[in-house]
């Protein structure tokens, strides 16, 4: 037993210097306020209550363990409530919190308080103070013991406690209503009657349906549902334990050291044989099948099956399957399968299969098949196959079929499709096709098809603005006669197909790429390069590879209508021995000419001249 204590010792400090957990998050929240006081002389009793009005709680103690009329000076500038008190009040008392209370208590019990009461039994009725009825479902909880009992339909409890100190403290407690603590002294059996007050932030709720319990996120759950009793539910709805307790151990919710109050709790060490229900995590958490926290987490979690929480998360969070958080989560989370949020992830993201949040993204999101946000993503998204973002994108995305993004400022790498729903600024590469409404960026791509293009351009095979540049051609040259070609894409780039037909009917085909400069309102330069295959279909006579490149004066003289003409250089290869226009090739002059082995080349200065509408 003490091997395994000093290990656990080990290697919860190991952790704890590893994890970034700040020294606000490691102390609770009255205890951490920074308050100034200045009181040269008064008692130790009117100290307390300054030292309480400075920080916004209350005070309750039982007076026979502090001397309240010595005298103390105060002297706070801007120091943590838990300084000042240890200070005041030395070591022999603690002081912890609950509710909106600091209660002080005497830190190691005396002998002499001890009494030969084997347990005590304390009972009575809770009601309220608006109308004396009973209250339903109120909490009772005994500070040191973490004893816990709650009322039934009457507003009647009935609290065992095991005998140890003289003197113990008792808090009422009810979610919409304000606590009470009562400090008791041993007997055999106590009757005590509470009468509670509603909060005052909680009236309109509760003059509505009086006494209401708002459930816990994580409460509402069927899997918690199934898995917490009643009672430790309730309990942790109505009780609210600030202070952080140094360690737990459970084999499943309400079983372990903290009982049935272990959702109220904030724990520095969990340990869960099976299944954890805590309040929160100030440290590391190490469940062999499941842990579920009610509020925040900062520090280190680890959970067989997976992780659970209610409110924000710091750290890291690691399951074996799942990670479901309601709240933010800044630093590393994995799950084997998935991970789920619906509120904001900032750092590392890793998802066996899916990461699903229906929040914000910023840092690194990477999953073996699917990324889905909700909202903005300001992050890297990495994905065997999806990566879904509703809203903006504003660093990468890679998967291996599809991207889709609202707008899209940054990268995108898909295997098969890249989508920007509306606005695209930085660059689109796809294997096959790349969407944007309105493209201000490079589009690489088999396909691309945009709405407009403000500034940017799409480079691929084919490329189609709506309202961008397209449009058909008529020419003729010293080969083919009569040629059709459609372009599409925008001035700066765009591609074309074409065919043509000469003498002899030969016929051709050819894709191309181009470009165009305007020079005047009227007068624009173009030019194109083009590569195709010359072909005879009579009798079936393949002649050979002809490459273009046609520069060309355009003149628009209407709206829809232009002339262009210029020169055109040409390459012919063939086969040396197949059958050709004629006998040097498929120009009667040219100005270059070499025949090898395999195959002759040609070269000609031509010309091309026609109509684009």
């Amino acid at each position: 037993m003490v091997a395994a204590t000093r290990i656990l010792r080990h290697f919860f400090l190991l952790a704890a210097l590893m994890l970034p957990v700040t020294h606000a998050l490691s102390q609770s929240k009255f205890l951490a306020r920074k308050i100034s006081l200045d009181i040269p002389s008064c008692s130790l009793e009117v100290a307390l209550i300054e030292i309480g009005k400075a920080a916004n709680f209350r005070f309750s103690y039982d007076a026979g363990i502090l001397p309240g009329k010595r005298l103390v000076r105060v002297n706070a500038r801007n120091i943590p409530v838990n300084t000042l008190l240890r200070d005041v009040l030395g070591k022999d008392v603690a002081p912890k919190e609950i509710g909106n209370h600091v209660i002080l208590v005497r830190n190691n019990a005396d002998t002499r308080e001890k009494q030969a009461f084997r347990e005590i039994v304390v009972a009575g009725y809770i009601l309220s103070s608006i109308d004396r009825k009973p209250i339903v479902s109120a909490t009772v909880y005994e500070i040191e013991q973490k004893k816990s009992a709650v009322t039934n339909g009457k507003g009647y409890y009935k609290l065992v406690i095991p005998s140890g100190r003289k003197v113990r403290g008792l808090a009422f407690c009810k979610s919409g209503y304000a606590d009470t603590v009562i400090f008791i002294r041993q007997s055999a059996e106590q009757r005590v009657d509470v009468i509670l007050k509603p909060d005052r932030d909680s009236l309109s709720r509760l003059s509505a349906l009086p006494g209401a319990v708002v459930a816990n996120r994580t409460d509402s759950m069927k899997l918690v549902n199934w898995l917490v009793p009643v009672e430790a539910m309730v309990n942790s709805q109505n009780l609210e334990v600030r202070t952080a307790r140094t360690f737990q151990a459970s084999v499943i919710p309400y079983i372990g050291t903290n009982w049935k109050v272990t959702g109220s709790i904030t724990n520095r060490f969990s340990l869960n044989l099976f299944a954890g229900y805590t309040g929160g995590l100030q440290g590391v958490e190490i469940g062999g099948l499941l842990n579920i926290t009610r509020n925040t987490i900062s520090g280190l979690q680890i959970g067989g099956l997976g992780n659970i929480i209610g409110g924000n998360g710091k750290g890291w969070q690691i399951g074996g399957l799942f990670n479901f958080d309601m709240g933010k989560f800044a630093g590393v989370q994995a799950g084997g399968l998935f991970n789920y949020n619906p509120d904001t992830i900032t750092g590392v993201q890793l998802g066996g299969l899916t990461n699903i949040v229906t929040g914000k993204v910023s840092g690194v999101q990477l999953a073996g098949l699917t990324n889905i946000v909700t909202h903005d993503c300001d992050a890297v998204q990495i994905s065997g196959l999806f990566n879904l973002t509703l809203k903006d994108v504003r660093k990468a995305q890679v998967c291996g079929l599809v991207n889709y993004g609202n707008n899209v400022d940054g990268v995108q790498i898909a295997g098969l499709l890249n989508i920007a729903r509306r606005h695209s600024s930085g660059l689109q590469l796809a294997g096959f096709v790349n969407y944007a409404t309105i493209l201000h960026g490079l589009q690489l791509g088999v396909v691309n098809v945009s709405n407009t293009v403000e500034r940017g351009v799409p480079i691929g095979l084919f490329s189609y603005v709506q309202h961008g540049y397209h449009l058909f051609e008529v020419s003729g040259n010293e080969i083919f006669y009569g040629n059709l070609a459609f372009k599409s894409g925008t001035r700066t780039f765009y591609n074309f197909i074409q065919s043509g037909i000469g003498s002899d009917y030969k016929l051709h085909g050819s894709y191309g790429i181009g470009t165009i400069f305007t020079l005047t309102k009227k007068l624009s330069l173009s030019i194109d390069l083009s590569a195709g295959f010359v072909y005879h279909p009579v009798d079936t006579v393949y002649h050979g590879l002809l490459l273009k490149c046609a520069p060309a004066l355009e003149y628009r003289f209407a709206k829809h209508f232009a002339l262009f003409a210029g020169p055109a250089y040409n390459f012919f290869l063939f086969s040396k021995g197949a059958a050709s226009a004629t006998e040097r090739g498929l120009s009667s002059y040219d100005f270059y000419f070499e025949s090898t082995q395999n195959a002759s080349m040609q070269m000609w200065l031509g010309g091309v001249a026609g109509v684009r509408f």
